[in-house]
This record gives structure tokens, C-alpha cells and sequence, in this order.
């Protein structure tokens, strides 16, 4: 009996035992001993898994004392290891070779650091993600070499960035292919990606793009997106809430200032009439002493329209983990960026999702779903951001932005008065963008020859555009004295709507045979493939005019006249067909070749010519292999040397030029109907083909005493066969003219040829000393290009050609000075109407005038030949620090601002200019309008061709992870609070405008210097 009493308590304690399972605790270090963060412990086959805390410690519950750990970490090599029944289990982990085992991201595919041979960089999504800017695009700057990134205005929505690879290449189109998830042209790109959502973005700027083919020509970024990793379910939480304000903006004349300037203009147009003839002595001290603002105020019109501060903010959720057979990774992201403008119209939102599944469906099959989508909502008042700050900075300080009583003046011109038009007095413009994009994956392994697999895909893109612009009359008042104010009706006297809606799509599929193996020494990578993508477009437009009352804009409610409709329409549809392969070979990992090729199909061009064919050929050695060489240079621990050449195309040029393009025009009456007539406005080339880019590269790269790494690139592009028109050579007098339109009736022809060189170089040390870690990486890139051909007259003078020359060059008087008094205009040759006050110009032919036989090319244009980076990064303990430094250098912009009469001048300007009063301006005089004045436009000189070279902190980020014994008390994982700025300082000659611009008048929406706040959160 009491066998039977203790047998029932056995079996319960041993019921509680295994219900506890087995704990297994211990620490994680790397090979110093210095605990490591965040490793993954997982045990193998299950779902099983936790992290290591700030100090490298972890705890685990397994079922039983059986089984085995993994211990998987970035940059560090992954171990197992068998429980076998203990408690504590403490590992060392190693470096996984400075991550020379690591992958890298390549065209259809990946490949092994180690095993590159193209000129490749990456960056990793964690380092965009330190940037508090919306847009991807401009986070990229300074980050690697090759790449050329100019960020032209801060507009929300419409902030990003020119991407360059290598620089200018083409007299054509330059744009970058973007491929988002191996989705070649993917719609939505990449501007307006959640950071969140990036794992890595990877460049190809040399044959290693060659796999890409008709597209390749000016170099490829590869996007990709996060995927689900084994382990529990992790979700994360990330707010940031940004301050933004201009980088830079001018200062200028004060009402008092542009009163005297007014008279000097006057004077110089009618000096009998003397120096006051528009305002006495004693109205412009009424404009300076401010006792009169009513009839003389003094207005700073930036101080009227903009606020100091606009509020931006971005959120992301995500979810994270899954088993060794289905992962996941979804993701829920919101941003909002506001403008700059006083009770502005202007707003940005979006709203975007992802979710990536992988499941194992077999130990051979594999699919994979990606479904993402993006909402952007931008409203704008009817001025465009461009129109804003022309009318802005052109004000007339003199004039009140509002009266005291707080009514509207009429401004400048035509009732526009800047502090209204960033609002919603006169209506809306309302633009939505739907992006959805959707990716089916699957791969197969075969049995029966190890190695040998096959995968695909197939994408359906598609995207929305509406926009609805409503624009109705708006009330502004004239004081005419004695308190009394006149109304007046800006715009038409009734409201007009327009609407327009676009759609695309984009089909692709793809699919791959593939081999990957080893063969004792011998490793080989090759697949071969087809892909084919559909491109449509239907676009559908129509308005009304003449509502009868602002409160229904809607299309119905507008006037029923048959002029006050109107409707528009066209659609298209463009296809590629794709053969493409690639094969890599390495022995030892020390002898590497690669081959790849590509044949396309581009509705683009003829039957004919249809078809281009691309090679990539690129070769490396891993020369730190031989064993002579690491018995001679032990310090050296990775040297490999490469070289490259392939031919990549670009068929991104305007379609059906292989024939005849005609539209319908003028109108015919016959027998009394009236019918539509057809115009030839474009004649057909049936030769028309690829424009091709011969690459050449040539590298070498490598790690030393441990903690150094460099690479060093010279590159070689040769451009031919690019599409342009025949500019000289088919004179006016053939006859061959277009009488319906402005461009050129005779078609394109691939004449053109352009050339691009340059190097590439980087250097970088990082260096683990305990719980303090550092690293400091430069990078800089040289790119400069040269017009080989381009169609211009023979009579050109050699100085003046663009032939020989770079792309985006100018043709410029040389000012050598200022007339600054009556005998240096008796000495220098100048221009009918040049007086004292005015440029000099150098008389470049010596003939003894100033013609137009004087202007010479720029050697320098707007895109940097010169770009580079300095990246600088520590962590102690829970505390993280990045520095981004970016510079460009070897660049110009030309800037004349449209003043005078016609509007304000920039202080710099207005308080430096020549004067009968003030001889030794550096400026010139002041003229009735610069766009006419010999000083401005009517000779356009290297005055105003200013040196936009800067050097900016261009993102800066400090952040802190709580300690994680804090946190586990209320069971989250980790905490980080962080600060971050973006276009923090500018280092720049240019005073007036942000030196990235490339407005040819200043007047745009400035860059933004962004100071942010923000928190992670794991659970």
C-alpha cells in the first residue's frame, strides 16, 4: 500500500520536471572575450530561440537536456553547439575572416565577397536607416564610391535625388536602372522606400552589370528588401519626429535699399533727371525708420511666407521571425512631412506596407510571396514650389504683405501676392499615387544532379495617379488712402477643375536554371534564364470652367457651355524579351573568371535591329592565396587584383522612332463635313538601335594588419551609338523643317559618342578594443567625361565647341573686372550700352570688340566631377555614434537672378554693387532687368558661374540602448533612443543659395538641414 502512495507522487515529480524542461544559460564573446549583443541562440529544428543581452549573456528553455544550440551572429562565423545535458554553455565566437565569407548581392543572384570580381559597393540598410531624410535616395550620399548624388530642392515630395553612377555618360538619358527584389524597373522605385524595409542596396557599376544588358548602360542599383529569419516572433517599433529648415537662404535689400536702387536705375536710364527721381531722401528714411507702414513699410518677404520650422514624422511596425521551414517579415511604415509656408497648402503623407513569406514546401521546393503596396497623398496650392520663390524672392520690400487692418495687399504683379499663393485661397491641387507591387517565387532542387536547381519569379506592378486641381478667384485689397481699401478678384471671376488619372502596370517573369557545386578545388556558379516584362500606360484627362459656385468641385457642377469642357487621351504599351546567363569560375577561390550575357528584344527599335547582344567578361586573383606571398607579406591579409570589360545598352529613349509620327491638325471641309487632318511631325529612322557602353575596369582591394581595407578602381567608358539629332549638318535652307512644332522634323540617328574615366578609392580602419569600437572609412570618386561627336557646324570656333569638351558646359563671356571709371571704358573694347558700373569682358579674339565670337566654354557644369565621403562610427557599451561627411568638388553652377525693376536683389548684391556713390563695388550696377541689362543676360558671363564645391555633415546620429536588465523586468527586448540630423553644416563659397542647386535663377524650394528625434522598440 505504500508503494502505492509513493508511486503516484514519482510520477507527478517527474510530470513537473519535464514540464519545466531544461535551462540552459551562459555568455557569448568574441575572440577577445568581450561579450557580444544581440547573437541569436537558437535550437535547431524548432522555433526555439533568444538573444543575447548587452553584456553577451543569454538564457534558453529547451525541452530537454537534448539537442543542439546555434550560435549565428553578422560577421561572425556560426556555431553549433550539442547541449548534452548541461546547464551552462559559454562560446566564443569568430570573425568570419574581416566577412570575406560574407555575400554580396549581384545580379540575379548572390556571390561571395571573396569571389567578386566586379566593381560592386553595398550598403547596408542599418546605415541608411541613420538618416532622418523621407527619401532613400538622398541618404545615400557620401556612403560609397562611383556613386554621384545631387539632392536639387527640399520640396516635400518631390525631394529626391539625382543618382549617378560614375557621373555623366551619355548626351541621352542617364538615368540608373533600379531593381527592388530582382525586379528590373520595379514601379514605385526607389525614392520613396520605407528605410525600414531595406536590408541592403547594392551598386553595379562596371561589367558586373552587364547580365542586365539593354538597361545596364548606365549602371544598376539592386535593392533588397527584409526577409523573415528563424526564431520568435520580434516586433519593433520605430518613431522619428524631425524639425526641418533650409539649408540656406538669401538675404535681401530692405525697403530703404531697393528704393535708392530704384533711383540709380532711373538715373542711369535718364541722368538729367538726377538721383531721386522716383523717391526723395525723405521717403526712403520713412521706408528705413518704419513710422509710417501703411504707405512706406519695409517688408521681409521670407519672414511674411515661411516659417523657421516644418514638422516631418515617420513611423514603422514590423514583425520578424518564423521556423527553419517558414519565415516571415511584414511591416506597416507612415510618414508625414509638412512645408515651410505660413498657413501652407503643401502636405506630404504616405502610408506603406510589406510583407515577405518564404516557406519550404519539400526539402527541394521553396516559395516565396512578397506583397507590398504605398499610398502618397501630396497637396500643393496652385503655384508650383518653383513659381512660390520666383514671386517670393522678386517681392518689392515697400509693399505690405497685409495692410494693419490684416486684409491681403495685391503684391507685385497681377493681384499675386506671395503669402497667399501658399495657401488654399485659390484652390488645390491634389495629387494620389497608388503603388501595389506583388512578386510569386519559387525554386526547385533537383535529385538527380547535386547542384542543379531552378527558380523564378513573376511580378505584377501597378500604379495609380489622380490628381485634382480645383482653382477658384481669390479676394486681395489696394489701399486708395483715407482707410479705404479696394477689392480685387484675383484669377478668372469663376472656378475651373481639372482631373486627371493615369494607370500603369508592369508584368515580368522570370525564370532560371541554375548550378552551383564544388569539385574539389574547383567552384562553379552559373545559371541561364529567360525573362520577358510588359510596360502600359492608359492616361485619361478632363475639366470644366465656369462653376457657378466654389462649393461643388466636382466635374458636374461645372458650366454646360460647349467651351467649358475638355477632355484628353492616350495609352501605350511597351515589351522587352530577355536571354540572359552567366557563368563563374574560381579555383581555390583564388583564380576567378566570370562571364555573363545577355540578348534583348526592345519594342523600342526595329525588327531589324530589335535584337542587342551584351558581354561581360571580368577576371580576379586573389594573390594573398599564394603561399609565397603570405610568407613574404604576412601583414597583408586579403590582396586581390580584377579587371573587367563588357557592353551594356540603354534603350531608354522615346519609342516608335522607326516610323513615320504624324498627329492630327489642321481641319478640312468637304461636301460640307468637317474632317480632321494629319501632320508629319517626326520622319522615320528604320536604322535606329542601341546605344552601347564599352566598360572598362580595372581594381585592386584588400585588408592589412587586420583592420585595414582599401580598394583603388581606374575606370574606362566609351560611349557610341547614342541617339541624337543632326543639329548642323541638315541646314534650314534643305527645307527639311517641322512646320507643326518645335522639334526637329529630320529623326535621331546614333551619331553621338561620349567618353568617361576616372578612378575610384577607399580606405578604412576598424578596430574592436573591448567595449569600445570604432571605425573610420573615406571614400572618393573621379569621373570626367568628354563629348567624342555630337553634330555641330564646322564654322563653330574650336573654344566654342562642345566637341572634345564635357557634357553641361556653357558658352560665357570672361569678366576680367568692373568699368570703374571713365578711362577704362575708353580702354576696353565693350558692348553698345556698356557704362561706367558695368563688367568687363575679356575680348577673347582679340579683334578688338565684344561679339558673341567671345564667348568660350566652361571646362566645368553642375554635375561634381569630384564626389567623396568620410564615415565615422564608435560604440561603447550601450552608446552608438555615426558621423557622415560629404563632399563635392570640380563644379559650377550659373545663377542670375531676375531682378531689377522687375524685382529684389540678394544682399549681397544690392549692398556690394557699383554706384556713382560706392566706385569700388565688387558687383555691378543695377539695370532695369538683369535678364536684359549687359551685365546679366544679354551677355551671360563667368560672373555668375559660381563655384558650388561644399563639404557638408551630412548626417550625424547619437543613440543609446537601455540596459537590458531594465527592460526585462516589463518584457522588452531592447530600447533605443537616439538623435540624428541630416545637412547638419554646410561648408560652402556660396552665400545666397544652397550650392547643390541647379536652378538657373536661385528661385526654388531649398535644400533641408532636418534635426531629428527618434526611438527603437523591441518586443
Amino acid at each position: 500500500m505504500r508503494y502505492l502512495l509513493v508511486l503516484p507522487l514519482l510520477l507527478f515529480q517527474v510530470a513537473v520536471v519535464l514540464a519545466q524542461g531544461h535551462t540552459v544559460k551562459g555568455k557569448v564573446t568574441d575572440e577577445t572575450g568581450t561579450g557580444l549583443p544581440g547573437v541569436t541562440v537558437l535550437l535547431k529544428g524548432t522555433s526555439t530561440a533568444a538573444p543575447t543581452d548587452a553584456d553577451g549573456s543569454y538564457t534558453i528553455q529547451t525541452p530537454s537536456g537534448e539537442g543542439t544550440l546555434v550560435f549565428s551572429f553578422i560577421s561572425y562565423e556560426t556555431q553549433e553547439v550539442a547541449i548534452g545535458n548541461r546547464t551552462t554553455i559559454n562560446v566564443s565566437l569568430k570573425t568570419d575572416a574581416k566577412t570575406l565569407d560574407e555575400v554580396v548581392v549581384v545580379g540575379y543572384g548572390v556571390q561571395k565577397k571573396a569571389t567578386v570580381t566586379g566593381s560592386i559597393s553595398e550598403v547596408q540598410g542599418a546605415a541608411i536607416n541613420r538618416s532622418p531624410q523621407p527619401n532613400v535616395s538622398n541618404s545615400l550620399a557620401g556612403r560609397v564610391s562611383g556613386v554621384i548624388i545631387n539632392n536639387r530642392g527640399g520640396e516635400p515630395g518631390y525631394d529626391g535625388a539625382e543618382i549617378r553612377v560614375r557621373g555623366l555618360a551619355t548626351t541621352g538619358n542617364n538615368d540608373v536602372l533600379i531593381v527592388v527584389d530582382g525586379v528590373p524597373g520595379q514601379i514605385g522605385g526607389l525614392d520613396r522606400l520605407d528605410p525600414n524595409d531595406i536590408e541592403s542596396i547594392t551598386v553595379l557599376k562596371d561589367a558586373s552589370a552587364a547580365v542586365y544588358g539593354n538597361r545596364a548602360a548606365n549602371g544598376v542599383i539592386l535593392v533588397t528588401t527584409k526577409r523573415g529569419t528563424t526564431g520568435k516572433p520580434t516586433v519593433s517599433y520605430n518613431f522619428n519626429q524631425g524639425f526641418s529648415s533650409p539649408t540656406r537662404l538669401p538675404k535681401f535689400a530692405d525697403a530703404a535699399t531697393y528704393a535708392s536702387i530704384l533711383n540709380e536705375i532711373d538715373y542711369y536710364n535718364n541722368t538729367a533727371g538726377g538721383l531721386n527721381q522716383r523717391y526723395t531722401p525723405e521717403e526712403i528714411e520713412l521706408f528705413r525708420n518704419g513710422s509710417d507702414p501703411l504707405n512706406y513699410p519695409n517688408t521681409n518677404w521670407l519672414d511674411e511666407v515661411l516659417n523657421s520650422v516644418a514638422l516631418q514624422n515617420r513611423q514603422n511596425l514590423s514583425v520578424n521571425g518564423g521556423t527553419e521551414n517558414v519565415k516571415y517579415f511584414a511591416s506597416l511604415g507612415t510618414v508625414y512631412q509638412d512645408a515651410l509656408y505660413k498657413d501652407g497648402a503643401t502636405k506630404y503623407k504616405q502610408y506603406n506596407f510589406r510583407t515577405n513569406l518564404d516557406a519550404n514546401i519539400t526539402d527541394r521546393f521553396s516559395v516565396g510571396l512578397s506583397l507590398s503596396g504605398r499610398q502618397e497623398d501630396r497637396q500643393f496650392p496652385q503655384f508650383g514650389a518653383g513659381g512660390i520663390f520666383w514671386q517670393t524672392y522678386r517681392a518689392y520690400p515697400f509693399i505690405p504683405a497685409r495692410y494693419p487692418n490684416g486684409m491681403p495687399s495685391q503684391g507685385v504683379e497681377g493681384g499675386i501676392n506671395p503669402v497667399m499663393i501658399v495657401t488654399d485661397a485659390a484652390g488645390l491641387n491634389k495629387n494620389q499615387r497608388l503603388t501595389f507591387n506583388g512578386i510569386l517565387r519559387a525554386r526547385y532542387d533537383f535529385a538527380f544532379l547535386e547542384g542543379l536547381s531552378v527558380d523564378g519569379f513573376y511580378s505584377v506592378d501597378r500604379g495609380q495617379s489622380f490628381t485634382k486641381s480645383f482653382v477658384k478667384p481669390y479676394l486681395v485689397y489696394s489701399y486708395e488712402g483715407n482707410d479705404t481699401y479696394k477689392p480685387v478678384t484675383v484669377g478668372e471671376p469663376k472656378a475651373s477643375l481639372s482631373q486627371i488619372q493615369e494607370n500603369t502596370g508592369l508584368l515580368t517573369a522570370n525564370i532560371k536554371l541554375n548550378f552551383e557545386r564544388h569539385f574539389g578545388d574547383h567552384g562553379i556558379n552559373a545559371f541561364v534564364g529567360y525573362e520577358q516584362s510588359e510596360n502600359n500606360l492608359e492616361h485619361l484627362e478632363a475639366g470644366r470652367r465656369n462653376f457657378p459656385t466654389i462649393l461643388t468641385p466636382e466635374l458636374s457642377q461645372g458650366g454646360t457651355g460647349p467651351n467649358d469642357r475638355s477632355n484628353a487621351g492616350w495609352s501605350w504599351i511597351f515589351t522587352r524579351r530577355s536571354y540572359l546567363g552567366r557563368v563563374a569560375y574560381n579555383y581555390k577561390e583564388k583564380y576567378l573568371a566570370e562571364l555573363q550575357m545577355r540578348a534583348d528584344g526592345s519594342a523600342n527599335f526595329p525588327k531589324n535591329s530589335r535584337w542587342g547582344y551584351f558581354p561581360g567578361l571580368s577576371l580576379g586573383w586573389r594573390i594573398s592565396e599564394e603561399g609565397w606571398f603570405k610568407n613574404s607579406l604576412p601583414f597583408m591579409n586579403e590582396l586581390k587584383l580584377r579587371a573587367s570589360y563588357g557592353e551594356l545598352g540603354n534603350d531608354n529613349v522615346g519609342s516608335n522612332q522607326f516610323m513615320n509620327n504624324y498627329t492630327f491638325g489642321n481641319q478640312y471641309v468637304i461636301g460640307g463635313e468637317v474632317y480632321p487632318g494629319l501632320n508629319l511631325v517626326k520622319l522615320a529612322n528604320p536604322n535606329i538601335t542601341w546605344e552601347v557602353a564599352q566598360k572598362t575596369d580595372v581594381g585592386v582591394s584588400g585588408i592589412f594588419l587586420n583592420n585595414f581595407n582599401f580598394e583603388f578602381i581606374y575606370f574606362q567608358q566609351k560611349r557610341k551609338d547614342i541617339l541624337a539629332n543632326r543639329n548642323a549638318s541638315v541646314p534650314n535652307t534643305t527645307g527639311i523643317v517641322n512646320p507643326h512644332g518645335s522639334d526637329a522634323l529630320v529623326p535621331s540617328e546614333n551619331i553621338g559618342r561620349v567618353d568617361n574615366n576616372g578612378i575610384e578609392a577607399t580606405l578604412g580602419f576598424d578596430k574592436n578594443a573591448g567595449d569600445f569600437r570604432y571605425n573610420i572609412s573615406g571614400n572618393i570618386t573621379y569621373a570626367k567625361n568628354k563629348i567624342v561627336f555630337i553634330d555641330e557646324a564646322p564654322s563653330i570656333l574650336d573654344y566654342q565647341r562642345q566637341t572634345g569638351g564635357p557634357m553641361n558646359t556653357s558658352l560665357l563671356y570672361r569678366s576680367i573686372g568692373i568699368f570703374r571709371t571713365q578711362e577704362d571704358l575708353d580702354r576696353y573694347p565693350h558692348p553698345s550700352g556698356a557704362k561706367l558700373g558695368d563688367l568687363i569682358y575679356e575680348d577673347f579674339n582679340k579683334d578688338g570688340k565684344i561679339t558673341a565670337d567671345d564667348q568660350v566654354r566652361t571646362d566645368l557644369g553642375n554635375i561634381p566631377q569630384i564626389m567623396y565621403g568620410l564615415n565615422l562610427g564608435a560604440e561603447y557599451k550601450g552608446f552608438d555614434l555615426s558621423i557622415l561627411f560629404q563632399g563635392q568638388a570640380k563644379v559650377r553652377q550659373y545663377v542670375l537672378p531676375d531682378v531689377g525693376l522687375s524685382g529684389n536683389y540678394f544682399s549681397t548684391w544690392a549692398d556690394n554693387r557699383w554706384s556713382p556713390s560706392n566706385p569700388n563695388g565688387s558687383y555691378p550696377r543695377v539695370d532695369t532687368r538683369t535678364g536684359s541689362a549687359v551685365s546679366g543676360g544679354l551677355f551671360p558671363s563667368d560672373f555668375w558661374f559660381y563655384n558650388t564645391a561644399f563639404l557638408r555633415l551630412k548626417n550625424v546620429e547619437l543613440g543609446y540602448n537601455l540596459p537590458s536588465q531594465l527592460l526585462s523586468r516589463i518584457k522588452i527586448e531592447n530600447v533605443r533612443v537616439f538623435a540624428n540630423a541630416f545637412n547638419l553644416a554646410t561648408f560652402t563659397k556660396v552665400k545666397d543659395f544652397d550650392p547643390e542647386t541647379s536652378s538657373g535663377n536661385a528661385q526654388f524650394y531649398p535644400q533641408q538641414r532636418i534635426i531629428n528625434l527618434g526611438v527603437n522598440v523591441k518586443f
